[in-house]
C-alpha cells in the first residue's frame, strides 16, 4: 500500500483479520504491581484489543509514579485521598510534598495548593 491509509480502511482491514478494538474511556489509574515496587499511571489512554478471542490491553501515556513496598496510602489515613490527588494534579509536586503541604495547612487543599505554588 502506498500513500496514506485512512481510518476507515484500517478498521475494515482489522475487521477482516478478526481484530476488534475498543477505547476504554473513564480509566483513571493503571497499576503494575511487582514484588519490589508498584508503578502507577494516572489518566492513561487504554485500548482493549480482541484478537481471535484473546484480550490485550494497550496502555499509553499517563503520569507515572513509582512506589516502594513500604510506601502505602494506608500510612496516610489522616489524608483525604481526593484532596491529595487534587493537590498533586494542580501543582505537579511529589506525593510526599503534597502530603506535607496538606498537613501543614490544616488539611485544606486550596491552602495547600496556594502554599505550594507560591513557594516553588
Amino acid at each position: 500500500m502506498r500513500g496514506r491509509v485512512n481510518e476507515r480502511q484500517i478498521k475494515r482491514m482489522m475487521q477482516q483479520m478478526g481484530i476488534k478494538s475498543n477505547d476504554m474511556s473513564g480509566v483513571t489509574e493503571v497499576d503494575f504491581v511487582f514484588p519490589d515496587k508498584k508503578i502507577v499511571l494516572k489518566n492513561p489512554e487504554v485500548t482493549l484489543l480482541e484478537i481471535q478471542g484473546t484480550r490485550t490491553y494497550q496502555v499509553v501515556g499517563g503520569e507515572e509514579s513509582v512506589e516502594k513496598p513500604g510506601e502505602s496510602t494506608r500510612e496516610d489515613s489522616d489524608i483525604n485521598q481526593d484532596d491529595l490527588a487534587l493537590v498533586i494534579e494542580k501543582t505537579g509536586v511529589s506525593r510526599e510534598k503534597a502530603i506535607e503541604a496538606l498537613r501543614s495547612n490544616g488539611y485544606k487543599p486550596a491552602e495547600a495548593i496556594i502554599y505550594l505554588v507560591t513557594n516553588k
